[in-house]
């Protein structure tokens, strides 16, 4: 368990410090999107998983949604879900998850929480500018998948930014 929060505040420093010069360099609109919902069915395909993909903005709007072939219908709705909860409580679903497990009950009295691993927040210089929900696998495979879609695009953007 203490891997997963090290891990957790690791990521957070990472992306909170991508050095864009702000948020408004970084926003959700339908390009920026896209371009989450290709690197999560590159990094969902890579791993031999097929999974839904929603992105949120800042509000918890939807800006984007794409189900792979052959993902399971349940899953539309929750991708959806957990990247509404992972912007409304600032922090991936999987941290919300584990603290259910660990017998922290007060988190299913959340209203319009999903904790369930799979979504995570896109943070920029501390500022949430959205969040990505990911399902069709086990909890702990749509956390990575999100997780890893996310700092593979800030990082790239990053990388972008400053050339």
């Amino acid at each position: 368990m203490f891997q997963r929060r090290t891990t957790g505040v690791v990521l957070s420093f990472l992306i909170a410090t991508t050095g864009f010069a702000s948020a408004k360099d970084l926003t959700v609109n339908l390009t920026t999107s896209n371009t989450l919902i290709e690197q999560a069915k590159k990094l969902a395909t890579a791993s031999h998983n097929r999974v839904a993909i929603a992105i949120v903005d800042a509000g918890g709007n939807l800006v984007a949604f794409q189900k792979m072939d052959g993902t399971q219908l349940g899953s539309i709705e929750l991708a959806i879900r957990k990247a509404k909860t992972a912007v409304s409580f600032a922090r991936p679903t999987a941290d919300m998850e584990h603290a259910l497990n660990s017998g922290n009950y007060m988190i299913s009295t959340l209203p319009n929480a999903l904790p369930a691993g799979g979504g995570y927040p896109i943070v920029v210089n501390n500022e949430l500018v959205g969040a990505l929900g990911l399902s069709g696998g086990e909890g702990e495979t749509d956390a990575h998948l999100a997780q890893s879609t996310v700092t593979t695009f800030l990082q790239a953007s990053k990388a972008k930014s400053t050339e």
